[in-house]
């Protein structure tokens, strides 16, 4: 099962940095995609670890 929300891709990425250059500029662009990207991370691993947590209690129960 797929978090569609975060289930982002190369193509994705680059258009959300795209629009970002577009309307704010090149300044801080290395930060927050920096910032961005541990965002995602953080989100995967936490709904993944739900999961897990899921199906030992489904294993369990």
């Amino acid at each position: 099962m797929q978090l569609l929300l975060f289930n982002l891709g190369i193509g994705e990425v680059l258009f959300i940095g795209l629009v970002y250059l577009l309307f704010f500029g090149s300044k801080n662009f290395p930060t927050v995609m920096r910032d961005f990207g541990r965002f995602i991370f953080k989100i995967k691993s936490s709904v993944s670890d739900i999961y897990k947590e899921i199906s030992a209690d489904d294993k369990n129960a």
